[in-house]
C-alpha cells in the first residue's frame, strides 16, 4: 500500500507500519509499546517509521484494547510487590496510614486478578542485585514502595526491570511516579473549616521530618490558607520542630496562644495529654484537627483521606504500566494525587 492508499483514511495504521517495516502488526504493536521480546534494535527502526510517517494511535482501538484487558484481568495475572525497608519487616505496620493503603492495595489487586507480596529490602544479606533476582525469580514485574520510615529515602533496585510507583515522598531515589493524598489541598481544607467553626487563632505545630516527608505540602497548604483568612483571624507563627517534645510545644503555645492547632495525626493524643497539665481540655477550651485522619478513626477532626482508595489506585498505576509496559524510571514522573473530605470528629468545638 502507497502513501496514497492510507491518506484517504486519514491517518497511517499499525498494519500500515508494519507493511512499511516488512514485520507483522503484532511486532508493531509490541515495538511501539517498548515491549522486551523486541530487539532494541527493531524498536528504534520502528519509532523512527511512526514518527516519519506522523502515526497516531487511534483513541477507537485503545478504547477497546482497555476494556479488553479489564474483561479478561479476572483471572490469575501475577503477583504485585509492596516493598518495604524499615528496620524490621514488620516496622512499617506502625504507621497506621501505611496499612490502610495496603488493605486497599489488596483488595484492588484482587479485582484485578493480581495478588500483593511483602518483600523486606532490609532483610539480612539482601542487596539491589539480590532482591531483584528474588522478584524476577518470583515473576513480580509491578511494584509498590511503601511509605519509607524516615523522609528523603532511597532506595536500590535494578529499576529497568520493573513497573513501580512510591506511596507519597518519603522515597527520594529514585524518583518514580506516586500515588498519595492532595496533602497541599487538605491542609488549605483543614485551615478553612477551622475558621468556619469560629477560630480565628489558628496554630500549625508538628515534628520538622512530618512535614519533610510530604515534601513540605503541609506547611505550604497551611501558610497559604493562612494568607486567605479575612480579618481579624491572626497569623500565628508555626512550630516545626526537629525535637517535638513537651518543652518546646508548651513554649511555642504559651507565646503564640493560638485558640486551635493543626497537629501531626500521630501525635495528637500525645498534645491533648500536655494541654490537660497545662489546665486545657479539648475541645472546651482548645480546637485540634489533622491534616489526616488515622485509619479507621471516628474521633479525630479533620481530613479524611479514605486510605484504602490510595492504595487501590496505586495498583491501578501499577496493572496501567505493566499493560503499557512501562518500565524503570521514568523520565517525567506523574503525581497522582487525591483529595479526601471534611470528617467532623470530637476534638472541635460545634460549629457556631
Amino acid at each position: 500500500m502507497g502513501i496514497r492508499g492510507w491518506s484517504m483514511k486519514g491517518h497511517i495504521s499499525q498494519r500500515d507500519l508494519a507493511r512499511l517495516a516488512g514485520v507483522s502488526p503484532m511486532t508493531i504493536s509490541l515495538a511501539l509499546r517498548n515491549h522486551p521480546s523486541i530487539s532494541n534494535e527493531t524498536r528504534q527502526r520502528i519509532h523512527k517509521l511512526a514518527e516519519e510517517h506522523h502515526y497516531r494511535p487511534d483513541p477507537a482501538l485503545a478504547a477497546l484494547n482497555a476494556y479488553r484487558i479489564k474483561q479478561s484481568s479476572s483471572g490469575y495475572q501475577g503477583s504485585i510487590g509492596w516493598l518495604t525497608n524499615f528496620p524490621t519487616k514488620a516496622g512499617w505496620r506502625t504507621m497506621i496510614q501505611a496499612t490502610g493503603y495496603y488493605d486497599g492495595a489488596c483488595v484492588r489487586a484482587e479485582e484485578l486478578g493480581y495478588r500483593i507480596e511483602e518483600f523486606w529490602c532490609n532483610e539480612p544479606g539482601m542487596n539491589s542485585r539480590r532482591t531483584t533476582q528474588i522478584l524476577l525469580a518470583r515473576n513480580v514485574r509491578g511494584l509498590i514502595v511503601a511509605p519509607l520510615p524516615e523522609p528523603r529515602g532511597k532506595l536500590a533496585l535494578e529499576w529497568d526491570h520493573f513497573c513501580a510507583v512510591s506511596m507519597g515522598y518519603s522515597l527520594m531515589t529514585p524518583h518514580l511516579h506516586v500515588v498519595m493524598n492532595h496533602q497541599f489541598r487538605n491542609m488549605k481544607h483543614v485551615v478553612e473549616q477551622l475558621h468556619t467553626h469560629g477560630y480565628r487563632r489558628i496554630g500549625f505545630a508538628m515534628p520538622s521530618s512530618s512535614d519533610e516527608r510530604v515534601d513540605h505540602n503541609y506547611l505550604g497548604g497551611f501558610w497559604i490558607a493562612q494568607q486567605n483568612l479575612p480579618a481579624p483571624a491572626a497569623r500565628l507563627a508555626p512550630l516545626l520542630a526537629k525535637d517535638f517534645d513537651r518543652r518546646t510545644f508548651v513554649a511555642w503555645f504559651r507565646r503564640v496562644r493560638p485558640d486551635a492547632i493543626v497537629v501531626a495525626a500521630s501525635l495528637i493524643y500525645q498534645v491533648i495529654d500536655w494541654l490537660k497539665e497545662e489546665g486545657l481540655k479539648v475541645p472546651e477550651d482548645l480546637g485540634l484537627a489533622v491534616a489526616s485522619v488515622p485509619y479507621r478513626d471516628t474521633t479525630i477532626s479533620g481530613i479524611d483521606e479514605n486510605v484504602p482508595s490510595i492504595g487501590a489506585h496505586a495498583v491501578d498505576a501499577v496493572v496501567g504500566m505493566i499493560h503499557r509496559n512501562e518500565r524503570g524510571i521514568p523520565e517525567r514522573p506523574v503525581s497522582q494525587l487525591l483529595e479526601g473530605v471534611w470528617a467532623p470528629g470530637r476534638t472541635l468545638s460545634p460549629q457556631p
